[in-house]
């Protein structure tokens, strides 16, 4: 397995390991929880594995880039996709998503438009969110949280960079006091993440059928109502 790998990532950036840490650190649930082990990883790369700390920065530059682009352009892109057909039903179901995880800081909508949290408190629970190396924890969710919530770019993306480097810090301590994980922790970030992403592939499918029911129902309902109705004309 690691053999092949290694050839798919040979293959793609030759030996720049630097270039493929940075990509890798951009993508979305992988992101720098990803690409520190995978840029140490020994069987993928051999003698051109980057040490810990060089791992860390390069994956903390590649994951950070993204956070002020996703910050503008969360909010135009989404509101575009869901005047699509094609789109307007997965954007629909991100931007649920998107608010499940900020209720979690901000609490439900009824009870924040009583009881506004302080913009501090905001801000430290955005903070804590992507400090924690867990996936789905990020600066992708993370930065369209905070934008979700309302905070404005600049705090944004100071908030969700500052939150990347503690958990680039976490991740490399992890690493440094434990080196055996080098070669394991990518596949088991990788195992997780795809757990995750079943998971929630999962839960999207049995959400649509849960309303394609319910709406088959109240079809139904209305179908005999008029059945009554015209039975009693």
């Amino acid at each position: 397995m690691t053999e092949f790998l290694s050839n798919i990532f040979v293959s793609v950036f030759g030996d720049n390991v630097v270039l493929a840490t940075i990509l890798i650190a951009m993508v979305p649930i992988i992101e720098l929880r990803g690409a520190i082990p995978f840029a140490t990883n020994t069987g993928f790369w051999g003698a051109n594995a980057l040490s810990n700390w060089v791992a860390m920065g390069w994956s903390l530059l590649g994951s950070s880039l993204i956070v002020p682009i996703i910050a503008i352009v969360f909010v135009p892109v989404m509101n575009w996709l869901k005047k699509t057909k094609l789109f307007g039903k997965l954007a629909l179901a991100i931007e649920n998503r998107i608010k499940s995880k900020s209720e979690k800081i901000e609490g439900s909508e009824e009870k924040s438009k009583r009881f506004s949290k302080p913009w501090w408190k905001k801000v430290f629970a955005v903070f804590l969110f992507v400090a924690v190396p867990l996936p789905l924890t990020g600066v992708w969710t993370g930065t369209l949280v905070a934008v979700f919530i309302g905070l404005d770019y600049l705090t944004t993306c100071i908030t969700v960079i500052t939150g990347n480097v503690i958990a680039a810090l976490l991740i490399s301590l992890i690493l440094q006091f434990f080196p055996a994980l080098n070669d394991w922790l990518f596949y088991i970030f990788i195992v997780i993440v795809l757990l995750v992403v079943l998971y929630e592939l999962i839960r999207f499918f049995i959400s649509k059928k849960k309303k394609a029911n319910k709406s088959e129902e109240v079809s139904t309902e209305k179908t005999e109502e008029q059945k009554e109705e015209t039975i009693e004309k």
